[in-house]
C-alpha cells in the first residue's frame, strides 16, 4: 500500500497563481494546483485552499480572488510562489514580479501578466473539505492568451503540453 499522503502526486494538474487581498488591501499570491472550471455559462471556478494558508484567511475576509492560469514559461514564478509564505514575505515586492502585476477591473486583488488565462472572481460559495475549503467563484471578467500553453505539475515536477494524441474514431452502434 502506498503512503496515502503522497497519492495526490499521481494526478497531473495545471498550475494557477491565486491572488487575494484582505480588507486593508494587503495582497498575497499562492500557487494553487487544485483549481478547475466547473461551469461554462456562467463561467465559474472552484479553488481548493488549505485552511492554514494566508490566502484562505484573505478569501474569508474579502470574498474576491484572481485566478491566473500559468503559462509554461512561468514555472520559476510558480515555484517561488509555492515555496514562500505571504506571512513571511511580500511576494509581490520581489523583483521577479516587476512588470507582471496589474490592477483588475472588477475585484480588488491584482492579476498577473503572461498567464494563459486571468479570471476576476467573486465568491459565491464555500465548501468545507476537512483541512481544505473549496471556494466557488463567479468570473466577472476573463482574459485569455490563445497563443500561450499551460503549465502542468506532476509528482513534484513541471511539464509542458506534449504532442497531440489523435482522437480515436468512435462508432456509435446504438444510433446506427
Amino acid at each position: 500500500m502506498m503512503n496515502a499522503p503522497k497519492l495526490y502526486q499521481y494526478f497531473a494538474t495545471t498550475v494557477n497563481l491565486l491572488t487575494s487581498c484582505n480588507q486593508e488591501g494587503k495582497v498575497n499570491v499562492m500557487a494553487c494546483e487544485w483549481t478547475m472550471n466547473v461551469s461554462f455559462d456562467p463561467f465559474k471556478v472552484l479553488c481548493v485552499v488549505g485552511t492554514d494558508k494566508l490566502t484562505h484567511a484573505y478569501m474569508m475576509e474579502n470574498p474576491e480572488f484572481g485566478v491566473n492560469l500559468c503559462a509554461d514559461t512561468q514555472a520559476s514564478l510558480s515555484n517561488f510562489v509555492g515555496n514562500v509564505s505571504g506571512r513571511d514575505l511580500d511576494k509581490f515586492a520581489e523583483s521577479r514580479f516587476a512588470g507582471l502585476v496589474y490592477a483588475s477591473t472588477h475585484i480588488k486583488p491584482p492579476l498577473i501578466r503572461g498567464c494563459i488565462l486571468n479570471a476576476e472572481c467573486v465568491l459565491e460559495d464555500i465548501f468545507p473539505m476537512g483541512e481544505y475549503s473549496g471556494f466557488l467563484g463567479l468570473a466577472r471578467a476573463v482574459t485569455v492568451d490563445s497563443e500561450a500553453k499551460p503549465l502542468f505539475y506532476h509528482r513534484g515536477k513541471y511539464f509542458q503540453l506534449g504532442a497531440q494524441i489523435p482522437k480515436p474514431q468512435y462508432e456509435n452502434k446504438l444510433t446506427g
